[in-house]
C-alpha cells in the first residue's frame, strides 16, 4: 500500500466517525435525510344511517362512495360522509407507505361503541410522491364501520381518534 492510499484510508475513517458523531449530535440535521410532514385535511365521516335489526357494516370508499351491508339503513339527512384525507409534503420521487391501526373503537355520546377500520388509500401503498415541496400529494383512506344491531347500538354521534405513520422508504 502506498503512503497516499494510506493518508486516503485514514481520512475516510475519519470522515465515518466524524458523521457518526454529528448523527448522535444533531440528528435533526442529517445531511441524507428527507423531511416528510404529514397535515390532516378532513376527518373520516360515515353520515346518518340506522343498524337496522342485526346491524351491519358502514363502507366509505377511498374515493368518498359509501355503501352498507347487513341490515343497515343509510340515510341522507344532509350529514356527508366521505373518506379522511391528509396531505404529504416530500420532495418528489419520495416512496411512502402508510401504517394503520387494525381497529379503532368508537365511542357513542348516549352509550355504546362502534368498530372502525381503516381500509384502502387512494393513491394505493406504497407510492412515490410526484410533487415538490411546498405542493403535497393527497392521499385520501377509507374506512369500514361495523355497528351492532338497533338494540345494541345507541342512536348518537360516535367519535374517537387514530393515528398513523407514514414510513419513507
Amino acid at each position: 500500500m502506498s503512503v497516499t492510499s494510506n493518508i486516503w484510508l485514514v481520512c475516510k475513517k475519519l470522515f465515518q466517525f466524524v458523521c457518526v458523531i454529528l448523527l448522535f449530535i444533531m440528528p435533526c440535521t442529517c445531511v441524507y435525510s428527507q423531511n416528510v410532514s404529514v397535515i390532516p385535511v378532513q376527518n373520516i365521516s360515515f353520515g346518518a344511517f340506522s343498524p337496522g335489526i342485526s346491524g351491519g357494516t358502514v363502507i366509505i370508499s377511498e374515493n368518498g362512495s359509501r355503501s352498507v351491508t347487513g341490515s343497515v339503513i343509510p340515510f341522507n339527512m344532509g350529514i356527508q360522509y366521505h373518506p379522511a384525507i391528509f396531505e404529504i409534503e416530500a420532495p418528489a420521487g419520495t416512496i411512502i407507505s402508510i401504517l394503520m391501526p387494525d381497529n379503532i373503537i368508537l365511542s357513542g355520546s348516549n352509550g355504546g361503541s362502534v368498530t372502525l377500520h381503516l381500509d384502502k388509500t387512494e393513491p394505493a401503498m406504497p407510492f412515490n410522491t410526484t410533487v415538490s415541496p411546498p405542493e403535497r400529494t393527497r392521499v385520501s383512506i377509507g374506512g369500514t364501520l361495523t355497528a351492532g344491531s338497533s338494540m345494541t347500538t345507541a342512536p348518537g354521534t360516535y367519535t374517537g381518534s387514530f393515528s398513523i405513520t407514514v414510513n419513507q422508504e
